[in-house]
C-alpha cells in the first residue's frame, strides 16, 4: 500500500494537493475565511479527487487556519529572508508541512518532506523545490530532532 493511502484507500497525497489548493485560493481572497467551506466542497467535487482522505484535507486545511502565525514564525526561524518575498504557493507548501511536522508524529518525516517535494514538481519550478527541501530540512532538524537521531 502506497505510504500516502491510508486503510481504507482514501488518498493523502490528493488531500494534500486539494489542501494546498484551498490555501491558496483562500490566500488570493485576501484571507477571507468565510470562503473556506465552499472552498473545500470545490475540491471534494473534483473528480479526480474522488479517492481523496477529505477528513484529512479538512484537518490540514484548519490546522493551518488555526495556527498560521505559529507556523509562519517556526518556518521564519530557518530562512533569511522574509515571508512576503516566498511566492504563495511556496508559502503554503510550507504551512502545510510545518504543520504535519509538529502535529502528524505518526507520520515520518521523511514521508513529509517526500510529499512537500512531490507538491512542488506539480505546482513549482526546480528552484522553488530545492528552497522548500532546505526549509523542511531544517525545520525537521528542530522539530524532529529525536526521531532524526534514532534512525542514525
Amino acid at each position: 500500500m502506497n505510504q500516502t493511502t491510508t486503510s481504507t484507500g482514501s488518498n493523502r497525497h490528493l488531500a494534500r494537493e486539494s489542501a494546498l489548493e484551498v490555501l491558496y485560493a483562500w490566500h488570493s481572497s485576501a484571507y477571507d475565511n468565510g470562503a473556506i467551506p465552499g472552498l473545500i466542497a470545490g475540491r471534494m467535487d473534483e473528480e479526480d479527487r474522488k479517492q481523496q482522505d477529505v477528513e484529512y484535507m479538512r484537518l490540514m486545511v484548519g490546522g493551518v487556519l488555526d495556527h498560521r502565525e505559529d507556523l509562519d514564525a517556526k518556518i521564519s526561524t530557518v530562512i533569511k529572508r522574509s515571508l512576503r518575498s516566498i511566492a504563495t504557493l511556496e508559502l503554503n507548501i510550507l504551512r502545510l508541512s510545518t504543520w504535519e511536522l509538529t502535529t502528524r508524529l505518526e507520520i515520518p518525516y521523511k514521508v513529509i518532506i517526500n510529499e512537500a517535494l512531490e507538491l512542488a514538481r506539480d505546482y513549482t519550478d526546480e528552484s522553488a523545490r530545492g528552497f522548500i527541501n532546505g526549509v523542511l530540512d531544517k525545520l525537521a532538524k528542530q522539530l524532529r530532532s529525536s526521531e532524526i537521531e534514532s534512525k542514525k
